[in-house]
């Protein structure tokens, strides 16, 4: 039965990821929102929705390994696995405010992360402070892309009253948040499935979260951003990555802290964090050269290297 279920879930993540991705495009498109915002606002927030339902249900049940395991080894998977694979299938351009600005609230986000786990604890103040930094980065994303549509008004190409009729937007948003359900449903059911798998192998808590739970709620980022490289979305796809990884640590880390301070596994500290550190530095040094900024396809197969190789140090360790 467990592995229906891991079918189950992919099938429903896949669809999710499809719907989101046009659902994202459509919204995109009729407010003359540029396609980056989507991604790293509504589509990020829509994918890493399982990861923040599998934290709050770990804490309820008194498991910090699963809450703090799921988001490290979330957004390892995130760089790691889901970018390279979207990176392999298509070279991504990197756009100049994402070097200027996202990247570095993802670094300060990661850095800060590791600084509140340090302690081996993260309290409801640290969980505070970090939802207060989810909110003054929503609030300057919110800016920024107001003062870029009053820049560019003159600019704004004219769209038929057909064509706005054929592109309801109310329909769109009603499809994001039946795609966000799918993706929900189908992380949960993947996650029940595999995890089962695991236990009845006798791999400890800290083992599941991480790599199991970690890369089964990562599945909507990987059908997502796959989707959207396909689909040649890939500003949707880039955006969803870094802004999943901001909303994991600010947001799912933040709440689930808020709810109960997170006991931190030691070995998490010691050994996991640094990698997810190396997989964010490594990203900004990928955005090089910043002339023609793009993450190539042999940076996603050295991406995908460093991911295998984590598992295989992971496992002998």
């Amino acid at each position: 039965m467990d592995y229906i279920y891991l079918i189950l879930g992919i099938i429903l993540l896949l669809f999710g990821g499809n719907q989101l991705v046009k659902s994202g495009s459509s919204i995109a498109e009729h407010f003359n929102i540029p396609p980056f915002i989507v991604g790293v606002t509504i589509v990020s927030m829509g994918t890493s929705a399982p990861e923040l339902f599998v934290s709050l249900n770990a804490v309820l049940a008194g498991a910090p390994d699963i809450a703090i395991g799921n988001v490290v080894g979330s957004n390892i998977a995130n760089i790691g696995l889901v970018l390279a694979l979207t990176a392999v299938i298509i070279n991504i351009p990197v756009n100049k405010s994402t070097i200027r600005f996202d990247y570095p609230v993802l670094l300060i986000a990661s850095i800060v992360f590791a600084v509140f786990m340090s302690d081996l604890i993260i309290n409801r103040l640290e969980g505070f402070i970090m939802l207060l930094l989810m909110a003054i980065y929503l609030m300057l994303i919110i800016k920024m892309n107001y003062k870029k549509k009053t820049e560019t008004k003159t600019k704004i190409v004219e769209v038929t009253t057909s064509e706005k009729r054929q592109k309801n937007p109310w329909i769109s948003v009603l499809l994001v948040l039946v795609s966000c359900g799918g993706l929900l449903l189908g992380s949960n059911i993947l996650v029940e499935g595999a995890g089962n798998i695991a236990k009845g192998l006798g791999v400890s808590e800290r083992i599941i979260s991480i790599t199991v739970i970690a890369f089964g709620t990562s599945i909507p980022e990987l059908a997502t951003s796959i989707i959207a490289a396909f689909k040649k979305q890939i500003e949707i796809g880039l955006g969803n990555i870094i802004g999943s990884n901001i909303f994991n640590i600010l947001v799912i880390a933040g709440i689930s802290s808020l709810v109960t301070p997170l006991q931190v596994n030691p070995s998490t500290m010691n050994f996991d964090i640094y990698f997810l550190l190396g997989f964010v530095v490594l990203t900004g040094l990928f955005f090089l050269p910043l002339r023609k900024p793009q993450i190539t396809r042999w940076k996603g197969f050295v991406y995908l290297l460093a991911y295998f190789g984590y598992y295989v140090v992971l496992f002998y360790n």
